[in-house]
């Protein structure tokens, strides 16, 4: 039997990738009213708030006196900062169909990085359910693509994201053992909310007031809740949590149940379509999910 922390590992990586999957819905209703830097300008900077509030009140203590920080700062420049920059604007130089390709394979590279730097080796059935899943993601991404067209930049945009998405889940695992989940997760919100804001200013000339400007729309403050508290603070905590207690192929695979949610959501909330070909790779990469958690290496079981 597993223990009870690599049971509320999984259970954290599942409740992450419902966050996350609802987190694209929240950011297209946040893009309606203001760009991708002004809108995660406010993301972190709400997010760094919340996650301030219990360290003034005592609830919460960062550690770092003494400790190299480095490792905290590679981390966060890998994500949030690095891998949002990849992924937004290869979405806008690349059709939507080969940008979810693209970042379906994330899992792969994350597994392939932990077994390098994290000496984490998978099973054979889980490298084998683990394509079956991201082929299941392929399928559903060509169903819904919306056309558009696909340039180098968007490419290496997206190749960017891919790398620094992987990287950042196993420099967390890596760093685990000197570093909490909350220190993780506060230096994370730290360096988005420093970096964005400055790109927000600096797309709009220095302006504070045309940064301000989107609070006024209602629906823009409700996604940015969502994204800052719901996709931020509890979905990287939650993620952070989960790395440091479970096999990284074991979590990382969740990372396509993203996908499953957010075209959930689009049927669900925005009135989308759900086609025969798209329930059908649904179930598929929930098969391949739940067969990366079958059959674990054998060193991972007890006998």
């Amino acid at each position: 039997m597993r223990d009870k922390s690599y049971s509320k590992a999984i259970s954290a990586a599942i409740v992450t990738q419902i966050f996350w999957g609802l987190s694209f819905l929240a950011s297209s209703i946040g893009q309606e009213t203001a760009s991708p830097f002004v809108l995660m300008s406010y993301r972190f900077d709400i997010a760094l708030i919340a996650l301030t509030i219990p360290v003034l009140l005592g609830r919460q203590k960062l550690s770092l006196r003494g400790k190299n920080i480095k490792p905290l700062l590679l981390l966060g420049a890998m994500e949030p900062c690095i891998y949002f920059i990849g992924e937004q604007y290869g979405l806008k130089y690349s059709n939507s169909a080969f940008s979810g390709i693209m970042i379906a394979v994330i899992p792969i590279v994350t597994i392939i990085f932990a077994a390098i730097f994290l000496k984490e080796r998978p099973s054979k059935k889980q490298w084998m359910f683990s394509a079956l899943s991201i082929l299941g993601i392929v399928v559903i991404t060509l169903a819904e693509n919306s056309g558009g067209s696909i340039t180098f930049k968007g490419f290496a945009l997206l190749c960017v994201a891919v790398v620094t998405g992987s990287a950042y889940s196993v420099i967390s695992c890596g760093v685990s053992g000197r570093f909490s989940v909350f220190e993780r997760t506060y230096f994370m919100q730290i360096m988005g909310a420093v970096f964005f804001t400055a790109l927000a200013l600096i797309e709009n000339g220095g302006s504070v007031a045309a940064v301000l400007a989107p609070a006024a729309d209602m629906r823009f403050l409700l996604a940015v809740l969502f994204l800052a508290l719901g996709a931020s603070v509890a979905g990287y905590s939650l993620f952070n949590y989960a790395v440091s207690h479970a096999p990284m192929a074991n979590v990382i695979i969740f990372q396509n149940l993203a996908t499953v949610v957010s075209v959930a959501a689009g049927i669900l909330v925005l009135g989308e379509r759900l086609t025969v070909v798209s329930l059908g790779a649904m179930v598929v990469v929930l098969i391949g999910i739940w067969g990366v958690q079958k059959y674990p290496p054998k060193e991972n079981t007890d006998e």
